[in-house]
């Protein structure tokens, strides 16, 4: 498929619910239909519920069936657009303005569908941070009057790991976590930067001890007070994209919002190949539900 970025090329190329629906076709199955249940290859395809039926098992499979858009009832048209407006509009898009945008009836249905779409961007975690990284921590979130930094009410402590070359900046990754101790920022650093590599962080004492590392702490001082430069520029984007977008940032989903943004960063370079690389990722994650985001 064409690489689209503007809304010509959008257009062009989904300009019915037909090519909306080959469209997600070719991209789940480039080979062709194959059941899921049984592996069979032939089938009869239902025009008017646009379904494929297999001939060997009967079982009847729409192509959105085990995709994160499981038993959405939108029109394909709908999430097409709706793929659209979140992998082209840079600085993200709130459920509220998804609503507006698509005409989608009740808020909770455009907030379930954005949903889904963060669940498609979280980090699959095969390909973790190497060479030259950067590590640090941050608070994102609410505030309460009077009180900044660690001593504010409703702040979640979040983890940064970003590469470098000490000019350039490559992927990042962010993860919420508990607390500064030891075992959590050591958790996070395993967890997404590859062993032996060069890894930078502050005169923290729970970084100590990164046995499976080249480690080298920095103190600041009054020739060099930023001492971890590349990644204060993602927490400084991270946290002007989060004001800029959302009114409101439960704690609870933060997780969710912070993959989206790792999403974005981490394709900066290729615009153009978003949107076919985030609809290929929701065709190939398990679904969420309702129920799951809210118990």
């Amino acid at each position: 498929m064409d690489s689209i970025l503007t809304l010509k090329d959008f257009q062009q190329q989904f300009p019915t619910e037909d090519a909306c629906f080959e469209f997600f076709s070719r991209l789940r199955w480039p080979n062709g239909f194959r059941c899921p249940v049984c592996g069979n290859e032939t089938y009869y395809f239902l025009p008017k519920k646009r379904r494929f039926q297999c001939k060997a098992c009967g079982r009847q499979t729409s192509v959105t069936a085990g995709t994160v858009f499981h038993r959405l009832r939108h029109p394909f048209s709908v999430l097409v657009w709706a793929l659209y407006l979140v992998a082209t509009t840079k600085k993200g898009i709130s459920a509220m303005e998804l609503q507006r945008k698509l005409g989608i009836r009740y808020y909770e249905s455009a907030w379930l569908l954005l949903q889904k779409i963060r669940q498609a961007m979280s980090p699959h975690g095969h390909f973790k941070l190497t060479g030259e990284v950067e590590v640090d921590e941050t608070f994102v979130g609410g505030s309460r009057e009077g009180k900044r930094g660690r001593g504010a009410d409703g702040k979640t402590l979040v983890a940064i790991a970003v590469e470098t070359d000490g000019k350039n900046m490559g992927r990042a990754r962010l993860h919420r976590i508990e607390s500064s101790t030891r075992e959590e920022l050591h958790g996070f650093i395993q967890s997404h930067v590859a062993p032996g590599t060069l890894v930078h962080t502050d005169g923290l004492n729970s970084y100590g001890k990164l046995t499976a590392y080249q480690h080298k702490p920095r103190k600041k001082s009054k020739e060099n007070p930023d001492v971890l430069p590349r990644v204060h520029i993602v927490v400084a984007n991270l946290k002007m994209w989060l004001r800029g977008t959302y009114n409101r940032l439960p704690s609870k989903h933060l997780q969710r919002y912070m993959d989206e943004f790792t999403f974005r960063f981490n394709r900066r370079g290729k615009l153009s190949a978003i949107f076919s690389i985030l609809t290929f990722r929701c065709l190939t994650t398990p679904t969420i539900t309702f129920a799951d985001l809210t118990r």
